[in-house]
């Protein structure tokens, strides 16, 4: 939280188009410091259950790729964890959809979660990510090489995540989407292997780490109008 809120503060933002905002965890996190938060979110269930949780934000149901008309002005757009769910061919139109929320001097911050470390080679028995979160990163970057992003800032770090054992874990991804948990139990000789083979213990907990990536972006600054003589 600490890298996407560094990336907000150094620009003064306060107006936030959460993308992709699940439940609304972000959304709460930012509105409690003091952020007005408007959150996307395509599930209706999903998006319902953000408002509960953050009453204080704005949330609507949409997909990032295709926003509603009207919604401009924001300091910054986020996503966080949530643009390797998008369908590959759509995340550049959603990234540049994103920009193009944003006041002149905004930014565009995205977190995502690497193809590696030990939390990712244990959920891939439930879930292979490999492919989709090798999309988003190769997404992002094609857009800055084309200079239709500008990159500010890149920062990588490895979060940590603590579980008390492999059901601790399970649950953690079931809470996501419910139906992890039935993948689980079907390849749970697959996800034991992972688990034993990959988890290290410090005070008792399993320790998993996810090595992370934040893109700081902007929109390129649009070209002076000419003015008549």
């Amino acid at each position: 939280m600490s890298v996407l809120t560094d990336a907000l503060q150094a620009v003064g933002a306060r107006d936030i188009l959460d993308l992709g905002c699940g439940e609304g965890g972000i959304a709460r996190a930012l509105s409690r410091r003091g952020f007005r938060v408007t959150g996307v979110e395509p599930s209706p269930e999903a998006a319902a259950r953000a408002a509960q949780r953050a009453p204080s934000a704005r949330f609507l149901c949409a997909r990032a790729e295709d926003l509603p008309a009207g919604h401009a002005g924001f300091d910054a757009a986020i996503f966080v964890n949530s643009l390797h769910h998008i369908p590959g061919k759509a995340m550049p139109a959603a990234l540049l959809q994103a920009a193009a929320t944003l006041r002149p001097g905004g930014r565009l911050v995205v977190i995502e979660p690497l193809g590696q470390g030990s939390f990712f080679r244990i959920m891939q028995p439930v879930e292979d990510e490999t492919r989709i979160r090798a999309a988003a990163r190769q997404a992002i970057e094609r857009l800055i090489r084309e200079r239709r992003l500008i990159l500010r800032e890149m920062r990588r770090w490895a979060q940590e995540s603590r579980f008390a054992g492999l059901d601790d874990f399970v649950g953690y991804l079931a809470r996501m989407m419910p139906e992890r948990a039935e993948i689980a139990a079907r390849n749970h000789a697959a996800l034991a292997r992972a688990w034993r083979d990959n988890i290290r213990s410090r005070d008792g907990m399993a320790v998993l780490t996810q090595p992370m990536i934040c893109w700081n972006l902007s929109a390129p600054a649009k070209p002076a109008v000419p003015q008549p003589a």
